[in-house]
C-alpha cells in the first residue's frame, strides 16, 4: 500500500510543481548550527523530504545522510542536490527502522516536521530508540515538530473558519508551479502536536538527555517544539 506521504507528493507533481519546499533551509535550524557549532562530521536527516535542509547541511560542510519514505520526493532531493552540486546520500527508507546503517555511525541526527507525522506514540518511541542507535556518543539531536496547540492559535494561523480536520479530508494547499501560484486539494494525513511532558518522556525514554527545549512560532510548521537533545 502506498504511503500517504507518497500520495501527497504524487499529486503535488501531478499539478504541476517541480519542487514542494521552497529553498530556504528552516532558520531554526540555521541559528542552531551558528549556536551549538556541532562539530562538522556526519549528519542524518530524518524526514528529509525534497532536501532542502540536508542540502544547507551539505554546503555548511557536512557528510549527509537524508532518509524518507517518499520515494518521489527523494528522487527530488537528488535531483535538486545534482543541480547544486552537493553530494548527499539521499535513500528511501523508514525512520523507525533504519536498516542498512551501522551502530554509532553519526555526529549530528536532524528532524524536522518528521516525528510529528506519528500519532503512535508507540512509533515515535521506535524512531528515538533507532536516532539514538545511530548516533556517536555525546552527538546532538536537533528536534523541530509541531507544538499541540489551542483552537485560538489555529484559527489565528489558519483563519476564522478553521476547523480540525479529518484524515483522508481534501484541504486546499497553495503550491508553486511554473507562472506562480496554485491552489490545489490535498488528503490531510495522520498527525501529532506535542506537548513538553511527552516530550521529555519519551526522549529520556529513549536514553537521551534534553539539553535545551523551546516553544516557537516557525515558517515551516507554526507553532513548534525545539529539541536539543545529547545521546547519552
Amino acid at each position: 500500500m502506498e504511503h500517504p506521504y507518497e500520495d501527497r507528493y504524487k499529486r503535488v507533481y501531478a499539478a504541476g510543481a517541480r519542487f514542494w519546499e521552497t529553498p530556504i533551509p528552516t532558520e531554526e535550524l540555521v541559528n542552531f548550527l551558528d549556536e551549538w557549532k556541532p562539530i562538522r562530521g556526519k549528519v542524518v536527516e530524518f524526514g528529509c523530504g525534497e532536501g532542502r535542509d540536508s542540502i544547507f547541511l551539505a554546503r555548511s560542510g557536512y557528510d549527509v545522510t537524508g532518509i524518507d519514505i517518499a520515494p518521489s520526493a527523494i528522487d527530488r532531493a537528488r535531483e535538486w542536490a545534482r543541480e547544486e552540486d552537493v553530494e548527499i546520500d539521499f535513500r528511501v527508507g523508514d525512520v523507525t527502522a533504519l536498516s542498512g546503517i551501522p551502530d554509532n555511525h553519526f555526529d549530528l541526527g536532524v528532524n524536522i516536521g518528521c516525528l510529528q507525522m506519528f500519532p503512535d506514540p508507540g512509533d515515535r518511541i521506535r524512531h528515538l530508540n533507532e536516532a539514538r542507535r545511530v548516533l556517536k556518543p555525546d552527538a546532538l539531536y536537533f528536534f523541530l515538530n509541531m507544538g499541540g496547540g489551542t483552537k485560538e492559535e489555529a484559527v489565528e494561523r489558519f483563519g476564522p473558519d478553521w476547523t480540525p480536520p479529518m484524515v483522508g479530508e481534501l484541504r486546499p494547499r497553495k503550491i508553486m508551479v511554473e507562472g506562480g501560484e496554485k491552489e490545489i486539494m490535498l488528503p490531510i494525513i495522520a498527525g501529532h502536536g506535542f506537548q513538553r511532558e511527552e516530550l521529555e518522556r519519551e526522549f529520556s525514554a529513549s536514553g537521551f538527555t534534553i539539553a535545551d527545549i523551546q516553544r516557537k512560532k516557525t515558517r515551516p510548521h507554526g507553532t513548534c517544539w525545539q529539541v536539543i537533545a545529547v545521546h547519552s
